[in-house]
This record gives C-alpha cells, sequence and structure tokens, in this order.
C-alpha cells in the first residue's frame, strides 16, 4: 500500500510538469502573460502557433495516460480496489496539470491530461468522446464547447457500452466520467459564462499577434 501511495504523489508530480509554459519560455515569453492566461495546448496554439501547440496537446495528453497505463502494467488487476488505483493515479494526474506545485497551483483546464487518463482506462468511449469533440469545434468554432460537451458525453458512453453487453453501468470508470465533467465545468467556469454571453473566443488556426510581433 505505501508503494501505492507514492506512485499516485509521482503521478501528480508528473502531472504538473507545466509543457505549455516551458513550451512558451522556449518562445521565449510567459505565457501566463498572453492570450487567455492559461498554460494549456489551446493557448499555446493561440499564441505560439500550430508546433508548439501540438506537441503541448500531446505531452500534456501522455502525462494522463503514461501513469495510468505504468499502474495497470505494475499492478495488473481486474478487482474493484485496484480498478480504483488506477483511477486514483489518473485523477492524481489531472490534479496535478491544473493545480501544477510547479507555478503556485495555477495550471491548466485538464483536458488534454483528462482525455490521456481515460484513454488509457475506457479507449472506446474516449474515442467517441474524442469524436464528438471534433464535431462539436468545427461546428461551432469553441474548444470550450467541445470540451465540455465531450466531457458529457465519455460517462454516458461508457455506461451504454456496458448495458449493450449487458453488464453493470454502475462501475468506478462511470464514477470518473462524472467527476472530471464536474471537474472540466469547473475548470470551464468563466468559459461557460462567456458562452452564455456571447463573447467566447472561438478557435484559429493562425497564433494571435503579440506586441512584440508589431516592432
Amino acid at each position: 500500500m505505501p508503494i501505492k501511495i507514492i506512485y499516485i504523489l509521482l503521478a501528480y508530480l508528473a502531472g504538473g510538469i507545466p509543457f505549455g509554459f516551458i513550451a512558451g519560455k522556449i518562445k521565449g515569453l510567459d505565457i501566463r502573460e498572453h492570450g487567455s492566461r492559461n498554460v494549456g495546448a489551446t493557448n499555446v496554439f493561440r499564441v505560439a502557433g500550430k508546433g508548439p501547440g501540438l506537441a503541448v496537446y500531446l505531452l500534456d495528453t501522455l502525462k494522463g495516460f503514461l501513469p495510468v497505463l505504468i499502474s495497470k502494467t505494475a499492478w495488473p488487476s481486474a478487482s474493484i480496489p485496484d480498478q480504483w488505483f488506477y483511477i486514483a493515479a489518473g485523477l492524481a494526474a489531472i490534479l496535478g496539470h491544473v493545480f501544477t506545485p510547479y507555478l503556485r497551483f495555477k495550471g491548466g483546464k485538464g483536458v488534454a491530461t483528462a482525455s490521456g487518463v481515460l484513454l488509457a482506462l475506457e479507449p472506446i468511449a474516449t474515442l467517441i468522446a474524442l469524436a464528438t469533440f471534433i464535431v462539436v469545434l468545427l461546428a461551432s468554432g469553441y474548444v470550450s464547447l467541445g470540451s465540455i460537451i465531450a466531457s458529457l458525453v465519455f460517462p454516458i458512453s461508457a455506461a451504454v457500452i456496458r448495458i449493450v453487453q449487458d453488464q453493470n453501468p454502475l462501475v468506478p470508470i462511470v464514477a470518473l466520467g462524472w467527476l472530471i465533467t464536474i471537474l472540466i465545468m469547473l475548470t470551464h467556469k468563466k468559459n461557460i459564462i462567456r458562452l452564455l454571453n456571447g463573447t467566447e473566443n472561438k478557435f484559429r488556426l493562425k497564433k494571435d499577434k503579440l506586441p512584440s510581433d508589431n516592432k
């Protein structure tokens, strides 16, 4: 048990690595002072461009995917307690991203890291949620709206898959899905207000101009 607790702590520290902040520094800027001032992949994409944005998205996804994959490989089991252990490792990584200890506990919104966690735990439902995200993004132009709706689709999809397979839908992964939905809602509360007011920024392929770009 102590080693599992240590592992969960390590998952939190790994999840807290602020790749968005690091990418900004590589580009010679503090990402927290530009765009939405968020260290997540969307703001990096908006401020620093497609290359850094995509790299940060993949790295943020991996820091959620790998802790769960490693835990499942090191402690393989189908028992309910171990299922909760895998989930705890994943949640620790997500919380590390949202409340990174390296930036005074002010991190990103957790979408990419959560998608990595869910992909390692429940691939089919995650792919359904990802497809939903893409459809909503293409239809509306809002990353935040796509993230929120995708977070709602995941637990519903996970439950429906089990119902179709004549299994009990009340399982830990579905509970995790709803926990992540709540977390995504909380981290996107400002976005929700802007969506309701019609002032939310739409996603664009071109990066925003920074003050230094005009010099």
